[in-house]
């Protein structure tokens, strides 16, 4: 999208917000006291028409700091639901401390009744709101305002791809009007039917003739003396100039662009839960580990005795796995082998019958109820409640050989559930399309998803056929 859009989206986004966050309050207002035996719906109505600024502001602050006020990059219902949700929910909580403290001042009352209905209410509201920005958006770009014109420079596997993104844009804020060849002689007529006009050596011309708003130079790493040349004969026109990096090859996470004292720093890989992000992800894991603790401590002090009588040897199964950062951690479970399997095979990879298992074994590992321990792994920091299964260093070592992009689960903590364990992917099954669910899970997280996966592993996560 580009700037000019992104501002429009921002400026539409306020204006429909505030009115329809407006009309969601009143309409509340409307439906608690029409309701009334007392009082009627005009006694109130300027002391609730006196905090709406109040009411505004919260919610501006709270679908900001989700960053509602940023245009979605693609089509995602689901990821734009939660994070109104989560945007609407702190701008409530925002409301209720402010309007606590402003009712303290002012010796006024606000109906218990009234706030319960807006926090149902209110993400309504703005997901109207959104809607209604995206309908305007949509319409005036289809109209051709705010569409500005491009040409590309390259025509190969990285020139297609950028028209391939320019023309999946939900927004369509970008028209690819034509190519431009990085070569001396143009070879092809047409890209995916997009006409190839000239070749680099008419460069100049071609852009004086034909002019558009931005050019896009996607010209492979391996000739850098042609985009060198191109970059030199760009520099000479009045144009917005684009460069597409080559990372042919190389895998990327999280990729962003910074700054370091004016130097341009391309991030290709890194952790996408970071700063407050990673601060609330550790509340959620600390409150949900504690909540889960007590709530199966009576389950799991039962399991600890039928391991001990069952079976000689220890309650407890401790074996180290590798979490973030790639770095080592004893991961805890309950016992479901016999003492001392592990010094007799090796690591092994779990198999459905697995002769090492006690008979109480097999159904703790079928259950998932071996693995409760694990919540003292998240209660000390060392696991997530959700990120990627971890796996043994031995095993790492390996698939770091085989399977391109491994050590990339290794950017966030290891998780008791996850967005593969969720989809039956567990114990014996593609390894590396179970890395694909987890480089999904990484590029996607949001904390909504965390909670998304949440309650869902109590549906498909434990009982299993792939557990084992």
């Amino acid at each position: 999208m580009t700037k000019r859009s992104r501002h429009t989206f921002f400026t539409l986004a306020l204006i429909f917000d505030a009115v329809l966050v407006t009309a969601a309050w009143l309409g509340c207002y409307v439906v608690r006291f029409s309701l009334s035996e007392t009082g009627g719906i005009v006694t109130y109505f300027g002391r609730f028409v006196e905090v709406l600024p109040i009411i505004l502001l919260c919610d501006f602050v709270a679908l900001g700091f989700v960053g509602l006020y940023r245009p979605p990059r693609a089509r995602s219902p689901f990821g734009s639901r939660i994070k109104i949700l989560q945007g609407a929910t702190i701008g409530w909580l925002l409301m209720l401390a402010a309007l606590y403290y402003y009712t303290q001042q002012q010796e006024g009352l606000y109906s218990r009744v009234l706030l319960f209905l807006f926090l149902l209410v209110n993400p309504v509201a703005v997901m109207i709101s959104r809607m209604l920005v995206m309908l305007v958006m949509r319409t005036l770009h289809r109209r051709g305002w705010g569409v500005r014109k491009a040409a590309i420079i390259g025509t190969g596997r990285i020139a297609q791809k950028v028209l391939h993104g320019l023309q999946t844009d939900p927004w369509k804020s970008i028209h690819v009007d034509y190519f431009v060849t990085e070569e001396d002689a143009r070879k092809r007529k047409k890209v995916h039917g997009v006409p190839v006009r000239a070749s680099a050596s008419e460069l100049q011309k071609t852009l004086q003739a034909h002019p558009v708003d931005s050019v896009f130079v996607a010209v492979p790493a391996s000739k850098p003396k042609k985009r060198e040349r191109i970059l030199d004969t760009l520099a000479k026109l009045p144009v917005s100039i684009a460069v597409i990096p080559d990372f042919k090859g190389i895998v990327t996470l999280n990729t962003s662009v910074d700054e370091l004292n004016g130097i341009p720093v391309i991030q290709l890989v890194d952790s996408p839960i970071q700063g407050w992000y990673a601060a609330a992800k550790r509340g959620i894991d600390l409150s949900g580990s504690v909540f889960l603790l007590v709530v199966f401590a009576i389950p799991m002090l039962l399991i600890a005795g039928l391991v001990k009588v069952t079976s000689r040897g220890p309650v407890f199964f401790g074996q180290t796995r590798m979490g973030l950062g790639g770095k080592p951690f004893t991961m805890l479970k309950f016992r479901s082998m016999r003492a001392g399997a592990e010094q007799e095979t090796g690591p092994v990879w779990a198999s459905r019958d697995d002769p090492r298992c006690t008979t109480l074994g097999r159904f703790l590992r079928r259950s998932s109820l071996d693995e409760l321990p694990q919540l003292f792994n998240v209660l000390i920091g060392t696991m997530s409640l959700v990120g990627p299964r971890p796996e043994r260093p031995h095993f790492v070592e390996e698939f770091v050989e085989t399977v391109p992009a491994y050590m990339l689960r290794h950017n966030v903590k290891a998780g008791m559930t996850g967005w593969a364990q969720i989809n039956g992917l567990r114990g014996d099954t593609s390894l590396k399309k179970r890395l694909q669910y987890d480089l999904y899970y990484l590029n996607n997280w949001s904390l909504g998803f965390d909670l998304y996966i949440l309650l869902r592993t109590p549906l498909v996560g434990f009982l299993n056929k792939n557990a084992h």
